[in-house]
């Protein structure tokens, strides 16, 4: 186990049509083991507006790949803590993925604040955690080059285009993926697997099965990963 002193401070990325399971499916595992462990969590974007869910509505007006969908107003908002100007020290930052990541121009803030916050913060991140094509982001920043990672299988192939990618050894095959202090995981509910596996790797394993069967969830393992064959990339 890592010996945690004083508070864990979290971060979470949000952008506008971020996918909801992506963040709060791993929040659910905080909150819960938050409750026994000293942590703080701060909710980071651009500006303090609201930011919507698997939907991009900025100023009431829809856009993005879901624009022309049956239900384009279908969304529910989140109130961010911080942007990222006045962001506070941070141990662990998350990122989720989902439609808003395709969206270079709108999530190149994200990305540079990422790539800042991991080269030259302080203190230094001691884990950044992505879920899904939240490992685009990531890769945009450069930092993860010569390093394993995954991410959603449905969009494995264009994760790999975007900018810095082909720098990334990418696995096919995992729920989740560690290198270092470097964690990734595939599509949507993969997130919260790997967030119990991490929770088990700070506070051990007695604590992360309490939070676990709190939340009623039966977890795949970090090998086991049909979706890469559903995809065709095994």
């Amino acid at each position: 186990m890592v010996n945690i002193t004083g508070p864990l401070r979290i971060g979470y990325v949000l952008f506008p049509a971020f996918t909801a399971l992506d963040v709060f499916g791993p929040l659910n595992v905080l909150n819960l083991i938050s409750i026994t462990h000293n942590m703080t969590l701060s909710l980071l974007s651009t500006d303090l507006a609201p930011v919507s869910i698997d939907r991009m509505v900025e100023d009431g007006v829809v856009g993005g790949m879901f624009a022309s969908s049956a239900s384009p107003n279908f969304t529910q908002f989140v109130l961010p803590t911080h942007t990222f100007a006045d962001a506070p020290a941070l141990d662990v930052v998350f990122i989720p993925g989902g439609a808003g990541t395709r969206d270079i121009n709108a999530t190149q803030a994200h990305v540079d604040w990422l790539r800042a916050r991991i080269v030259d913060g302080l203190p230094p991140l001691a884990f950044v955690m992505s879920v899904c094509t939240g490992a685009s982001l990531l890769a945009r920043t450069g930092t993860i080059a010569g390093r394993n990672a995954t991410t959603n299988k449905a969009a494995f192939n264009w994760v790999k285009t975007v900018e810095h990618a082909n720098n990334v050894n990418w696995i096919a095959k995992g729920r989740w993926v560690v290198d270092g202090n470097v964690w990734t995981s595939s599509g949507v509910s993969a997130g919260t697997d790997m967030t119990l596996a991490w929770v088990e790797m700070l506070y051990g394993r007695n604590e992360s099965e309490r939070v676990r069967n709190l939340m009623e969830w039966n977890p795949l393992n970090q090998t086991d990963d049909p979706f890469a064959a559903y995809y065709g990339l095994v």
